[in-house]
């Protein structure tokens, strides 16, 4: 068990130490100037759904309940995200001044714990947008994921070669 404990504290203090900066970066919720992220034009919440909506062609009442959800969650997500950014904080200050090994794991496994319900919460959005879709939209769906997961994949071999080389 121990040996789980250390694997885990071990995980959630690389991710403390590796994600951070994200969060840092853009506290308004992971968007830059013009909701962008990065150098490749980035993710913006509104023109994903935006796409969605048009490539799936949902009715104007399946738009209005996707808006409707989107803006009943809107002040959970902040506050999980200064949540997070302060856990993240709480951990640099920790490192910095040496703090013992427990507060660290302690600190760590908050970490972890924050980052499942940010996982589960992905999920049940998820969930709740594919239950607004027709049969046919759905299947639509699985489709543009496939074709997401297959260009990702072919991203992923000419890097692999690339940095091969």
């Amino acid at each position: 068990m121990n040996k789980f404990k250390a694997l885990a504290g071990g995980l959630a203090l690389g991710l403390a130490l590796t994600a951070p900066g994200m969060v840092m970066a853009f506290p308004d919720g992971g968007h830059g100037p013009e909701g962008h992220h990065g150098h490749h034009g980035g993710f913006h919440e509104g023109r994903m759904l935006e796409h969605l909506a048009e490539k799936l062609d949902l009715t104007e009442g399946q738009k209005a309940q996707m808006e409707a959800n989107r803006e009943a969650g809107k002040a959970a997500r902040k506050a999980a995200r200064e949540e997070m950014h302060q856990v993240h904080e709480q951990l640099r200050e920790a490192i910095e001044s040496g703090a013992d090994q427990a507060t660290l794991d302690d600190l760590a496994a908050k970490l972890g714990r924050l980052e499942v319900q940010k996982m589960q919460y992905m999920h049940e959005r998820k969930v709740q947008f594919e239950s607004i879709l027709t049969d046919e939209q759905k299947a639509k769906l699985e489709e543009m994921k496939a074709e997401g997961k297959a260009r990702f994949e072919k991203r992923k071999e000419q890097w692999e070669r690339k940095r091969d080389q």
